[in-house]
Parts: structure tokens; sequence; C-alpha cells
């Protein structure tokens, strides 16, 4: 599998990826497996910070296995239905000369027994697994990684989805689930204001409304919720508008045009 988003969305080079993307701490909150960090999706220029200070809580975790939740923004192809959730089809990964491993029985036993499927081009389209992934290299340096994104929409997608999380952990119980969401769709400053403020509230308080909201991937959130695969409730590590930080989303600057805020957070213990 090779790269669809470079230079869009994070530096094609590697020395340049590398200074990007280095670990700023060796000493992160979360302590123990399996955990979860929620991380937004944009170009590094947007989110490159939002990233750091995310996953900086988990820099002292030694995860076996890096499993990636990521959003699917365009529908699924008839011809892949019942599936809702794809794997890459290939078992490495290539970028910026360094190759990553997929974890192959995982992903072939998911395919078995849920409807999850191999199916490459569908990452072509989403950048959000591609630019996250140098992230998870610099700061948690898996053994492996099982990439999932997918298009979660009712409550038998999120009980299936449950299902295979709890696969993944019984399989491999030292696992970060590394999910990616942006807390509104692109809507007017007011509008993603107050999408993003219901948005931390649904999160931090673990409600079941995610799905009123215009967040992308709010069907795996909910997931990740409902299988009490992981404790403690989600606290909010970094909030970021147009590359800026804000420690409270009411700071922010009146600004024209559409935007969406990009919201990280982590759960565990």
């Amino acid at each position: 599998m090779k790269t669809y988003h470079h230079t869009i969305f994070y530096p094609e080079e590697r020395e340049r990826l590398d200074e990007a993307t280095l670990g700023r701490s060796e000493e992160g909150t979360l302590k123990s497996l399996p955990s979860a960090l929620l991380v937004p999706h944009a170009t590094y220029s947007m989110i490159g910070e939002a990233l750091h200070q995310t996953f900086s809580h988990a820099a002292s975790l030694k995860p076996e296995l890096v499993v990636f939740l990521g959003p699917l923004h365009q529908p699924v192809l008839e011809q892949d239905a019942p599936a809702f959730l794809f794997a890459p089809e290939a078992n490495t990964f290539e970028q910026a000369e360094r190759t990553y491993r997929f974890d192959e029985a995982v992903i072939d036993e998911l395919t078995s027994c849920f409807p999850i499927r191999r199916a490459s081009y569908y990452y072509e389209e989403e950048p959000a697994f591609e630019l996250t992934l140098p992230f998870i290299d610099s700061y948690l340096k898996p053994k492996a990684i099982l990439p999932l994104i997918g298009k979660i929409e009712n409550s038998n997608q999120i009980n299936q989805s449950i299902l295979s999380l709890k696969k993944i952990v019984q399989r491999q119980p030292k696992s970060l689930f590394v999910l990616s969401a942006n807390a509104s769709e692109l809507l007017p400053q007011y509008e993603a204001t107050d999408e993003a403020n219901h948005f931390i509230e649904d999160l931090v308080h673990e409600y079941r409304s995610l799905g009123i909201r215009s967040s992308c991937n709010w069907g795996m959130l909910e997931a990740i919720n409902r299988s009490a695969l992981i404790g403690g409730r989600w606290k909010i590590a970094s909030t970021f508008l147009k590359g800026i930080g804000y420690a409270r989303i009411a700071d922010a600057k009146s600004e024209s045009g559409l935007m969406t805020w990009h919201i990280g957070a982590y759960k565990g213990a």
C-alpha cells in the first residue's frame, strides 16, 4: 500500500516529516492498556500542535498494537455492503522510506467474523490514517498497526463495532485505540462553535447523543464508549481552531467563513 495524501496534508520528505512529528515527551498521562486517544484530521498546519498535545498523553505506553479507527466521509459502495468497516488489502504500508506492518492475523479474523472487508480504495479518498501514522510511529512505535475506516450510522453497526473492538482486545490486550474525528462538519463560526461545545459535553459525559451532531465518526466514538473496554472518562487534551489553540472555545475571536474545531482527548488509566 502506498501514500496518496503526502504534500497536501503532511511533508513528503522523511527529514521534514520526522521534524514535524518528533515526540516532545517520554512521560505521558496514560499508564495502562487498553487506552484510547481522540485526534482530529486536517493539514499539519491546522492540527500539528493538537496532535502533539494529544499523543504526548500516551508517550509512556508501549502498545503491542495500535488500532486506528477513522471516518469514511463518502458513502459505502453498493458492491461492499453490508460491510461498513474497511481494512487495507495490503499487509504493509510504505511511507517516506519507512515500512509499517499491519496485523494480518487480526484483520483476517475480523473480516471472517464481522461486516469488515479489505478495500484499499477507501484509503485513497480518506487522508486521516495516512496523516496520523507518523505521529503513531514517533510517539508509540508499536509492533503492528491495525487500520479500520468506516461509516457507522445505526445501532446494529454500533453493536457490531463493539463486538469487533472486544475481539481485538481479546486477541491483544496491550492495544491502544487512536480514533480520528473532528468536532463538526465545516460550518459558519457560530454553528461550528455550538457544535464543538456540544461535542465536548457529549464526549466527557459520554452522553448517547453524538449521533445528532455533525461530527464525523460519531458512531465509532459511541462504540468505544459503550464497549466498557477502557476505564475512566474522556479528558480534553487540546482545543484548536484554524491552527490556533485555545484554553476555552469561548476565547476564540470572531472569524468569517466555514470552519471546524479540532479537539484532542484521551481516555484510560
